[in-house]
């Protein structure tokens, strides 16, 4: 087999397994950690107790939604699936 090919190959085969090895070490992240990002900013923002927080499934383009609060002031945050603040909300009070 003429040279060229092989190194071709072995290039394909080096970067693929370069590539690969950096996905597989990227840590992957947990609901309960992005729970208490979301608590420790509202903790922040608010002084409220980080026990004043819950995590539920977010809609559209979130992975989890943060929410926070009473009933008199909820503020929900939303978490993409790389950990990501998509923006905090206010619910309406009631």
């Amino acid at each position: 087999m003429p040279r060229p090919p092989i190194l071709a190959m072995l290039a394909l085969s080096g970067a693929a397994a370069v590539l690969g090895l950096a996905l597989g070490l990227r840590p992957e992240l947990s609901e309960t950690q992005v729970i208490e990002a979301g608590a420790a900013i509202y903790a922040e923002e608010t002084g409220g107790s980080r026990s004043e927080c819950i995590g539920v499934p977010a809609s559209g383009e979130g992975w989890i939604a943060v929410r926070c609060g009473d009933a008199g002031d909820i503020r929900t945050y939303v978490f993409d699936r790389s950990g990501a603040l998509i923006g905090p909300r206010r619910e309406p009070t009631t």
